[in-house]
């Protein structure tokens, strides 16, 4: 199991074991694999299992209930939820017992009574039998925006969140064993730690393969997911379709926005935020406080990297792709930019890298805070910072030598930042210039060179 995975498991362990009855919920993107954790979870112990469905709530209990009986157990003909929660929880034995109830915002979207009936039900069996329920949801923006308005006082009884996030790219690449490290950040920047997107790639096929295989065919599944993602969780696409392409054309400023689209700043705005709270975009922000003189402010940005490759190559050019082979569509319309658009995904692959450092004890300081400085001049990839202050920067360069001018560059950022590097990492797939080779060689010397051979290995 995925290092991350692992974490979450141990949470969830932490409240089975506590020995008390508790309500969870557990939830995340859709893309987000989330069921060999659960049945990991309640491997060897007494559970409930129920995917719920999107239908009214009298179904909803009928086809429960028709699942329970096909198991052997006798119920009413009009059972309620109540009916159904003791029924199953008979059938458990006298172990404690985990209720999995996949997709429950069916549920409560249909249902006047099933929160009330559930909360009721652990409150009166609980006492004397361990019972752990875990609320499954893949609508993000549900859970995070509207779910506890929607239980309104009953979300009281909801004991703890998880939210299952996606893997590292380390994580990536150890699924993909046989891919070269280069098509490896390439495949991140398309698919990122979306699990259940990893399986339609094969790691046999170099990335231009799999691309044309796997994305751009259209009987393949990825070909249309990036739209089922936006037609299943936001209303009004003409709308989000439109932002979207505009930010992945590079208008990533509200202002910007405006201009192309036509539309009012204020239904941008609360469009955005639409976007944010299904984790497909974000707003950046810069780290720390010092020198917000020379930040830019209110930076927004595709963060899903399915959308973001989509509406980047595809959306713009659908026509030609429908009219043309898709071998032929990458080398015209994808092959000429993809080396740039994977530069943004290897900052996060670097940073990442500088996290790694700091669990193995090599990085020269416990970070405290990191991020990014975005700044009117130029930017700072990587920002970290110890409690005491010490500080690390850090630029990323995907298939560019990096050279004393990237280096003058970033001290000239970080003087506009008001932050001084005590230690620099310089982080290039394709080297460095002799002057930096030189420098780093120095005793002393703040500079850190982490080129291909340190990354593929790190």
């Amino acid at each position: 199991m995925e290092e991350q995975r692992k974490i979450d498991l141990a949470f969830l362990n932490r409240y089975y074991e506590s020995g008390r009855s508790n309500i969870l919920v557990v939830y995340g993107h859709r893309n987000i694999e989330q069921n060999s954790l659960i049945f990991k979870f309640i491997e060897n112990r007494r559970s409930v299992f129920y995917t719920a469905r999107s239908c009214s709530s009298t179904e909803q209990v009928l086809l429960w209930a028709g699942e329970l009986m096909e198991e052997g157990s006798v119920l009413a003909k009009t059972p309620t939820y109540t009916d159904i929660f003791e029924t199953a929880f008979a059938a458990t034995g006298r172990n404690p017992v985990i209720f999995v109830i996949k997709n429950f915002e069916y549920i409560i979207k249909s249902s006047d009574t099933f929160m009330k009936e559930l909360t009721d039900f652990v409150q009166k069996n609980g006492k004397y039998r361990q019972i752990l329920v875990l609320l499954m949801s893949n609508d993000v923006s549900w859970v995070e925006n509207s779910m506890v308005s929607s239980l309104g006082a009953l979300s009281a009884h909801i004991a703890g969140f998880r939210k299952i996030k996606p893997l590292s790219f380390a994580e990536m690449r150890a699924y993909f064993k046989n891919m070269p490290y280069k098509d490896a950040v390439l495949t991140y920047s398309v698919l990122g730690g979306q699990t259940l997107l990893w399986r339609y790639f094969d790691d046999s096929l170099s990335f231009r393969e799999n691309v044309i295989k796997n994305i751009l065919d259209p009987g393949s599944f990825l070909y249309g997911e990036a739209l089922r993602l936006t037609e299943y969780s936001l209303r009004e696409t003409s709308v989000y379709h439109t932002l979207l392409s505009e930010m992945a054309r590079g208008a990533n400023k509200l202002n910007d926005i405006y201009h192309v689209t036509g539309f009012s700043r204020a239904k941008i705005s609360v469009y955005l935020k639409t976007l944010i709270h299904h984790d497909f975009a974000e707003k950046a922000y810069s780290f720390g406080n010092a020198g917000r003189e020379n930040v830019m402010k209110g930076v927004y940005r595709i963060c899903d990297p399915l959308l973001d490759f989509y509406f980047r190559f595809i959306f713009p050019n659908e026509s030609s792709l429908l009219q043309m082979p898709a071998d032929k569509f990458y080398d015209i319309f994808i092959s000429a930019g993809i080396q740039n658009y994977a530069g943004t995904y290897f900052r996060s692959v670097c940073r990442e890298y500088i996290l790694r450092l700091e669990e193995r004890g090599l990085f020269p300081f416990e970070i405290e805070e990191e991020g990014e400085w975005i700044g009117k001049e130029g930017n700072i990839d990587i920002i970290a910072q110890s409690e005491m202050g010490d500080t690390a920067l850090g630029i990323c360069s995907w298939q560019k030598t990096l050279t004393h001018a990237d280096l003058e560059k970033l001290e000239y950022c970080a003087k506009k930042a008001r932050l001084e590097g005590d230690v620099i990492y310089l982080f290039s797939t394709a080297g460095f210039d002799n002057w930096l080779l030189d420098a780093a060689l120095k005793p002393g010397c703040k500079l850190k060179l982490i080129g291909i051979d340190e990354l593929t290995n790190g």
